[in-house]
């Protein structure tokens, strides 16, 4: 996997790219970088061109003084990046937040997105987790971010995210932390528009891309019952429930759900 960057009106945008074929762009969630996807690309490298990116004022992006988070704009950073690779075409692989802007996405550039995979989307109304709650609260969230130390961030992945700890790449959460540290406001900000997901959720069912709903079957964050009704709203979704998996199937299971994006990208037409 080699890395680049490159500038679009949103910010200077890094890239980690591996494989040859079709294009499968790859967007993370909250707290995270596009790093997330390492397991994931090792095992569909050999099939597609593989680009995970990191958004802007996330990982090593960085966001243009203009931008300001939100689902609109974050789709619009993901559909320009796609320009400036010279993508005509291309599948898109979102997870979680970066999930629901992979639909908005989709839904701006039917013509352009050929398949959509939706990892534990955040997309449809549901009941936030206390802590989640508190944190998006104007005035009290912040405060609290400002707290959200080491040791609460490491437990967070280990309890919320992940079902089984021992799948959790502590390092990795470790380098998270880091950009978190770094991009605290814009992270913040981003947290925020994951209270009010209606523009995504609007979007939903203008979807045409043939699509796949992956999720995971003890999912603490988002309960896999948005998974089902995401599944029922997209015409023709594909929905694959991973069994004693937490939040992020793409690191806890990485063969399993590789196995399973594998066999959806190669089929030809709608699923």
């Amino acid at each position: 996997m080699h890395e680049h960057a490159i500038d679009i009106h949103e910010g200077r945008i890094r890239i980690r790219e591996s494989g040859k074929g079709p294009a499968l762009l790859m967007i993370h969630g909250l707290f995270v970088s596009g790093d997330v996807f390492r397991p994931i690309v090792d095992r569909l490298s050999d099939r597609f061109r593989c680009l995970a990116i990191d958004l802007p004022g996330s990982g090593r992006s960085i966001a243009s003084l203009s931008f300001i988070p939100g689902w609109l704009s974050y789709a619009k950073a993901v559909l320009d990046t796609a320009d400036a690779l010279s993508l005509a075409r291309f599948s898109l692989l979102g997870h979680s937040m970066g999930a629901g802007i992979a639909i908005v996405a989709a839904a701006n550039a039917a013509r352009r997105v050929e398949k959509l995979v939706l990892a534990d989307a955040v997309s449809l109304p549901y009941n936030v987790p206390m802590k989640g709650r508190l944190l998006r609260v104007p005035g009290l969230g912040g405060l609290l971010f400002r707290c959200y130390g080491r040791g609460m961030f490491v437990n967070y992945f280990r309890h919320d995210v992940f079902r089984d700890p021992r799948a959790m790449d502590l390092d990795l959460v470790l380098r998270h932390y880091e950009i978190l540290s770094a991009h605290r406001t814009m992270t913040l900000a981003a947290l925020r528009i994951t209270a009010d997901p209606r523009p995504v959720t609007t979007a939903v069912p203008t979807v045409g891309a043939s699509s796949l709903v992956l999720w995971g079957a003890n999912d603490r964050l988002v309960p896999p019952d948005v998974g089902r009704r995401l599944a029922d709203a997209i015409p023709g979704a594909r929905l694959e429930i991973i069994p004693e998996c937490g939040h992020s199937p793409l690191e806890e299971k990485p063969d399993e759900s590789a196995r399973i994006i594998g066999e959806f990208l190669a089929m030809r037409g709608k699923s």
